[in-house]
């Protein structure tokens, strides 16, 4: 009862927390996943507006109406590209293993993903779970949350300008989509290369050779085998994406 009194007491600094609140988990991963009941995130959403409500300043609703609206809008647009921001990281190492895929001929091998709700080739999806759990194994789960309380800190109460800085970040943190796709895809590019060039050089000396056969067989076991050897850097790799992340959001949040 207490709680339903405070909440009354202040209910617009709690509306300001909950609409932001609400807007970043809906899209951070993890806690925006499709698989993850709706309950769930408005149950979590509407806990931690409870337990942020007294820590923020209070917040005095604008008088008209059209100013309410606008004032939540940005609220939305904070959360929202917060979460994006640490959503892209893993897009791009997803585009990763959907490039290698391809490369080794498998890309039509693919899978459902409940997390984004479509299609996605196997190897995709296992670096995609891969990444998911080195993200929970560095508290990236606790980050998130961290980044939310330090985004009431930053940003004021409906503070939100669209500024040239703010789009400037979000147009690095999309671009980091295909750099980190090539970057994690780059063993099994590189080694896939000469594996053809070899191909071919056998293919002219020895024409007899079913290489289509021999060479569907050869590029799948040889793409695997790097993807093996390349497993024991892959988690300092992800950290290393996971660091300059959340460098990234602290300037976005600032830019905001």
């Amino acid at each position: 009862m207490e709680i339903t009194d405070y909440i009354l007491a202040n209910y617009s600094t709690f509306l300001f927390v909950l609409v932001r609140t609400g807007s970043i988990l809906f899209t951070a991963p993890i806690f925006g996943a499709m698989n993850v009941p709706m309950q769930v995130k408005f149950g979590l959403t509407l806990l931690l507006a409870i337990l942020l409500t007294p820590l923020t300043p209070a917040v005095a609703l604008p008088a008209a109406m059209t100013g309410v609206i606008i004032s939540l809008a940005g609220e939305v647009l904070i959360g929202a590209a917060i979460g994006l921001a640490v959503k892209f990281i893993f897009t791009g190492i997803e585009y990763a293993g959907q490039v290698a895929s391809f490369q080794m001929g498998i890309g039509m091998a693919s899978a459902y993903d409940p997390i984004n709700s479509a299609q996605i080739t196997v190897l995709g999806k296992f670096l995609s779970i891969l990444t998911l759990l080195i993200f929970l194994t560095v508290n990236g789960h606790l980050m998130v949350i961290l980044a939310l309380k330090k985004s009431f800190d930053v940003i004021p109460a409906y503070g939100f300008t669209l500024s040239g800085e703010l789009m400037e970040g979000l147009i690095i943190f999309s671009k980091e989509i295909f750099i980190l796709g090539l970057k994690f895809a780059a063993p099994v590019l590189a080694i896939l290369i000469f594996v053809n060039i070899a191909m071919g050089i056998m293919a002219r000396t020895v024409p007899q050779l079913n290489m289509f056969a021999v060479g569907f067989a050869v590029t799948i076991s040889v793409g695997f085998v790097m993807i093996l050897i390349s497993l024991p850097v892959f988690e300092d790799a992800a950290i290393a994406a996971f660091d300059r992340m959340w460098l990234g959001v602290d300037n976005l949040m600032k830019a905001m």
